[in-house]
């Protein structure tokens, strides 16, 4: 008798790679290495050799068990951050060479940064385009807004075009033609033609990467795509390779910035999306957790060692945009989750000149990592400070598998923190974790207050492996009276795309005026036949059958003459006699709630936009196991000093999370120790372990 089939989800970090398999029966096991950043598939192969010997069991058969395995990378989030991807070439209609230079007005100078940078004119300086100006070239040719071929691209321009961007150092080439989405051969012509001079170098063509409206956009989205698409390409193609030979028998789902799943062959065109997309999984966890536990409006906290990342869950749904910032003045078209994200975490550097004490965006990651590490890490980080301060038990580090050294930690932090300062060691540690603690609710204060929503109706999930010694500070700062630290915190993100659904999303541009019911309902019908195909062929490909996906169609659409559009569904049938007037009653419906009623213009000019596909199969998610019972109840087995700035330091009771029971509450001051995590519980806070094994805090909050 067959195996019951294993679900694995696996997280490659900054600083740590999660592991996480759930079977049948719904039992979760975990686990976690450090990142490998010069080979992040030897990471992800490490995590799963290290479940494979803790369960006991030869890797051949997790993988031979395994009916789906979901992963989430930081590797092109890395490249672009540190802008280390690929030299990217630009091919464009000539005339528009520097279009990512002008940008789009303030789009392009300050979009993407927060709110009080945007309006510091004076101190913000334009960010430097993705791509040299020289290494772009433009070409003729030229394509109508109604798809009207005016002048075709020479193929032999197009090709000496190509020739010289190589020659200048091109790695890779983006391809963004006006009005290509309308006519996507002209930009095929333009491969063809590099493929004959210039054999293996990749190509990216904006017609299939954002096949959207909005030159600037589309151009900046394809231009990242070339950046950051090979080494994304080269590290999924390795890593699937080497999990097919141990035994893999499906094609990893890698994880998209929409909170659905992309194929490895087609890792390259959805580069873009793949960006941001390990957080994404917390927000579906999360997600699922709420449910769960009644929770319908949550903040998601994620702390892990290099960031800090924001998420929203309102009223049972996660927040997204259509167009998100990858940094500044980088929008690109993908649909994406929400996720603001802080260079916070416990890698996180503290420095000091004297008069100011600053805490990261510079983390010390896996290699050399934290002071207390021993590997050579001069500068302290968060983690230095949790250790100083008796929050962090150095000798159970990752279950003791990577004991701290706590006199590294004073050191470093005496060197470069308290010395300069004139302060104690721990007073200096203390300070760092206030530093850090207000960047984080400053910035729940952004995601929240400035989207018009109130941090005391929510309830705080906090994850990630460093948060739980901070998220009950953050909600006391904050007014929330409810934090939970789930079961599997420390590999939340991994859990949650182990429980992510395969979705296949497929975006088309097909501008069409609504007052013309006719031609609006043709080139829906259109639309969709070719969206249907594209979602079919990835379907097939990871086994599946168009029956057994949920297909959901949706439209982008504005007032004729706007920027902005509304994103609508679009129900089966929906192409039939009605279209304009469903659509038009629809979109004034949802522009008066987003906007106001006053907003509504009933005699103005609609226009579709574009048309979405996204095809669902839903992962057969099995309810969480119950924890097993422990001997113990809710008593300490320990004390220990906990210091504070300024203020005697704290006699705190130290619990073992294996050994408390469900329903045992733990008054503060007190620290809750885990093998991959510690908890803090404030004074004046308590703490509760629910049945499936979350913490829940309810602390005195401040305000």
């Amino acid at each position: 008798m067959a195996a019951a089939p294993l679900s694995l989800g696996v997280d490659t970090g900054g600083t740590f790679t999660d592991i996480v398999q759930i079977d049948a029966a719904g039992t979760v096991t975990v686990d976690k290495t450090f990142s490998t950043p010069a080979s992040p598939e030897e990471g992800a192969i490490e995590s799963l050799a290290s479940l494979a010997r803790n369960t006991q069991r030869p890797v051949r058969a997790v993988l031979r068990q395994t009916a789906r395995l979901a992963h989430g990378t930081t590797v092109s989030t890395n490249a672009l951050i540190q802008r280390s991807g690929a030299q990217v070439g630009l091919i464009a209609t000539s005339g528009f060479e520097d279009t990512l230079v002008i940008g789009r007005g303030p789009v392009g100078r300050v979009g993407g940064l927060p709110h009080a940078r945007a309006m510091d004119f004076l101190h913000t300086e334009p960010p430097p385009p993705l791509v040299s100006r020289r290494l772009v070239r433009g070409i003729a040719g030229r394509v109508t807004a109604a798809g009207e071929l005016l002048a075709p691209v020479d193929p032999d321009q197009a090709g000496r075009a190509v020739q010289a961007l190589v020659e200048a150092g091109a790695e890779s080439l983006a391809v963004c033609l006006l009005w290509s989405f309308l006519r996507p051969d002209q930009e095929q012509a333009v491969r063809a033609a590099a493929g004959e001079v210039a054999p293996g170098l990749p190509v990216f063509l904006s017609s299939e990467i954002a096949p959207r409206m909005g030159e600037y956009e589309r151009m900046v989205t394809t231009a990242v795509a070339a950046h950051v698409g090979p080494a994304t390409t080269r590290y999924i193609a390795r890593l699937q390779d080497r999990l097919a030979r141990d035994g893999l028998r499906h094609p990893i789902q890698v994880m998209t910035a929409s909170g659905g799943t992309a194929l490895p062959d087609g890792a390259a065109r959805a580069a873009v999306a793949v960006v941001n997309s390990g957080p994404v999984g917390g927000l579906v966890a999360a997600r699922h957790l709420g449910r769960s536990l009644g929770i319908e409006n949550a903040i998601t906290a994620d702390m892990g060692g290099t960031s800090f990342d924001v998420g929203v869950i309102a009223g049972g749904t996660i927040e997204r945009t259509s167009t998100p910032y990858l940094g500044q003045g980088l929008p690109v078209l993908t649909r994406s989750v929400r996720i603001d994200t802080l260079g916070a975490g416990g890698g996180s550097i503290a420095v000091s000149d004297g008069f100011r004490l600053r805490v990261g965006p510079e983390s010390a990651g896996a290699d050399p990592g934290p002071a207390a590490y021993g590997r050579g890490g001069e500068y302290p980080t968060v983690t230095d400070a949790l250790v100083v301060l008796g929050i962090v038990n150095p000798e159970r580090f990752f279950a003791g598998r990577y004991p701290l050294d706590p006199g590294l930690a004073a050191a470093a932090i005496e060197r470069h923190v308290a010395r300069p300062m004139g302060l104690g060691v721990a007073d200096a540690a203390a300070g760092i974790v206030e530093v850090v603690n207000g960047r984080m609710a400053d910035l729940i204060r952004k995601v929240t207050i400035e989207t018009g929503n109130d941090p005391r109706r929510f309830a705080l999930i906090a994850y990630g492996g460093a948060c739980g010694a901070h998220c009950a500070d953050l909600a006391m700062r904050l007014g929330i009276a409810r934090v939970v630290v789930p079961y599997g915190a420390a590999v939340f993100s991994a859990l949650g795309i182990a429980l992510s659904d395969i979705v296949y999303a497929h975006t088309l541009s097909a501008p069409v005026a609504l007052e013309d019911e006719d031609a609006a309902r043709r080139v829906a019908r259109q639309a969709m036949a070719a969206l249907d195909a594209r979602a079919a062929a990835d379907l097939s490909v990871s086994g599946f059958a168009p029956a057994d996906a949920a297909i959901r169609y949706s439209v982008e659409m504005r007032y004729r003459g706007q920027m902005n559009e509304v994103s609508l569904d679009l129900p089966d049938g929906a192409a039939g006699p009605g279209l304009a007037e469903r659509l038009r009653h629809a979109f004034q419906t949802l522009y008066a709630e987003r906007y106001g009623a006053s907003a509504v213009r009933a005699a103005a000019g609609l226009e579709v936009v574009s048309f979405g596909i996204e095809a669902m199969v839903a992962a057969e998610a099995p309810a969480p196991g119950e924890r097993e019972g422990a001997a113990m109840g809710g008593n300490s087995v320990g004390r220990r000093r906990v210091h504070r700035r300024g203020a005697e330091p704290l006699d705190a009771g130290v619990h073992d999370f294996a050994a408390l029971a469900a329903g045992a509450e733990i008054k503060g001051p007190a620290v809750i120790e885990r093998d991959m995590t510690t908890i803090w519980v404030p004074p004046s806070a308590t703490a509760r372990l629910d049945r499936l094994g979350n913490v829940d805090i309810r602390p005195e909050t401040e305000g």
